[in-house]
């Protein structure tokens, strides 16, 4: 009997082994489905939030444009006013004729003259503001697709723009462009004005991967769609992987979690410890004016000399720190100290300091508050600048452009850190109000070595966009040359001075002036 229970507990225990391994493989291949899903999803949704943003803008554009010339004109005869109503809407990009409109009726156009059309032709309301549509075609241009805009100036009254529907598709084509297999944009739900310029009923069930955006600014979706291909792709790369994990998830878990989760949250456990125990300091290394070599700025450097292994180097922990909730704790230990250093020690002003912030400081509650802050106790002539690594302007959240706005009307300047190294993205420079570029260290180590062409058209570019340059880790009095000759206004490196306490500071700072 006991030969045989351990018979059976044997392949009980095989049994269960094997429904475990069952259970982690189909469990596996369900989370492939559902990340395919998802990073489908995802892809598709940056895709529609940057095609929303494009028709918004030409809406914004065509509302905005000569509007109140416009509205004067409004009610007037047509007579009177068509040789200006014709000019004015030659200042307007994107749009077939501006139509005027009293009393519900559209009796006179910029490209037709006088006429006499319902508005209910174009449009089902007229309410106040603006109202827009989708139609398959105009009384006057049959089976010629238009997005049609009412901006109402009365009651019945107003201007009503035509915008043909090419120029609609060609802002759905980038769509198309970036991988999608279609883009159409949807008004009130009832038909769509596909990327090819097709005016098509409303599908009543879209396809299994689309995403629909929806505008916060107009009453209209985007909606985008991945080609099969692409879905079978992703659905193949996410199946073969998580099935590959679940094969061998049994085998692994415990290594993965000694090799990969033990140390990090060794790491910032030490990290917490040593926030608690005042193991940080900060250190300031100025930023020269390369013409005159003042120092017109310094950036604040943290600094971890831990009681046991000595100086840590920021590389070792700060990537793990930024992607952890340990990030806000490290920050506003950097600001706080930066207004600390500069009370007690008072260096001369005008003075720049200049702060590291991570990506996810952009994200969390009450941020804008602690800066703003900050700024106010800094002394009088100590400004602000937020530094940021240029692999945060891939999200460009109307959020974070808010706090660019919010920070920079009270006088606070931003920097874009380690230029080049990441996604050197000119729509990034466009579309945040940043005031200086840092050109990292790697590039400045080339300059006076046949690189300097690169950094000259680096300057460039920032002149175009209204930004400073500073070059970071000028070790060289070559270097500081070359950059000079190139058009770079700072420098910042060891040429000028290392890194230094705050206690230093201010006597280095008046031998820099």
């Amino acid at each position: 009997m006991i030969t045989d229970w351990r018979g059976v507990k044997l392949r009980l225990s095989l049994l269960i082994a094997i429904g475990c391994g069952v259970v982690v493989l189909l469990t596996a291949l369900l989370l492939g489905e559902q990340y395919a899903a998802s990073a489908l999803a995802t892809r598709e949704r940056l895709i529609g939030n940057d095609l929303v943003a494009s028709v918004d803008s030409i809406l914004n554009l065509v509302r905005s444009r000569r509007r109140t010339e416009l509205a004067a004109l409004a009610g007037r005869p047509c007579g009177d006013v068509l040789r200006p109503l014709s000019k004015l809407q030659t200042y307007i990009p994107y749009i077939r004729g501006a139509n005027l409109v009293v009393d519900g009726r559209v009796y006179c156009s910029s490209g037709l003259g006088p006429i006499d059309v319902p508005l209910s032709v174009y449009l089902t309301s007229s309410a106040a503001g603006a109202s827009i549509n989708l139609l398959p075609q105009t009384p006057y241009h049959p089976n010629e697709p238009v997005l049609v805009m009412f901006d109402a100036t009365g009651k019945g009254t107003g201007i009503l723009y035509i915008i043909d529907g090419d120029y609609i598709a060609d802002a759905l084509s980038h769509g198309v462009r970036y991988g999608a297999q279609y883009a159409a944009l949807s008004i009130a739900g009832v038909a769509l004005l596909t990327d090819d310029g097709a005016f098509v009923p409303l599908s009543k069930s879209p396809p299994v991967y689309a995403m629909r955006v929806a505008s916060s600014a107009w009453p209209l979706s985007i909606m985008v769609s991945p080609s099969a291909e692409f879905v079978s792709q992703m659905r193949w790369k996410y199946g073969l992987i998580f099935g590959a994990a679940g094969v061998l998830l049994d085998i692994l878990i415990a290594a993965a979690y000694l090799l990969v989760f033990a140390p990090r949250r060794l790491l910032l456990a030490a990290v917490h410890r040593a926030l608690r125990q005042d193991e940080f300091h900060v250190v300031y290394q100025p930023v020269v004016d390369l013409a005159s070599r003042y120092a017109v700025g310094v950036e604040a450097l943290l600094r971890w000399h831990h009681p046991k292994w000595g100086p840590v180097s920021p590389a070792l922990f700060m990537s793990e720190v930024e992607s952890s909730t340990l990030h806000a704790a490290v920050t506003r230990f950097v600001l706080r100290t930066v207004v600390a250093d500069m009370s007690r020690h008072a260096p001369m002003p005008p003075l720049r300091v200049a702060v590291n912030i991570s990506p996810r400081d952009l994200g969390r509650k009450g941020f804008v508050a602690e800066v703003l802050a900050v700024s106010s106790r800094l002394p009088q002539g100590v400004s602000l600048t937020l530094e940021l690594t240029e692999r945060f302007l891939l999200d460009k959240s109307v959020h974070t452009a808010a706090i660019f706005r919010t920070l920079r009307t009270q006088g606070i300047k931003f920097a874009i850190d380690d230029f080049g190294t990441h996604n050197s993205n000119l729509d990034l420079l466009g579309r945040f109000p940043f005031d200086f570029i840092k050109i990292d260290r790697q590039f400045v180590s080339q300059v006076d070595t046949g690189g300097a062409e690169l950094i000259k058209g680096i300057v460039a570019m920032a002149r175009h966009f209204g930004l400073q340059v500073i070059a970071e880790g000028v070790e060289t009095e070559a270097q500081h040359q070359a950059l000079q000759d190139v058009g770079v206004l700072f420098g910042q490196g060891y040429l000028y001075q290392r890194p230094l306490r705050a206690e230093q500071l201010a006597s280095r700072l008046q031998e820099h002036r």
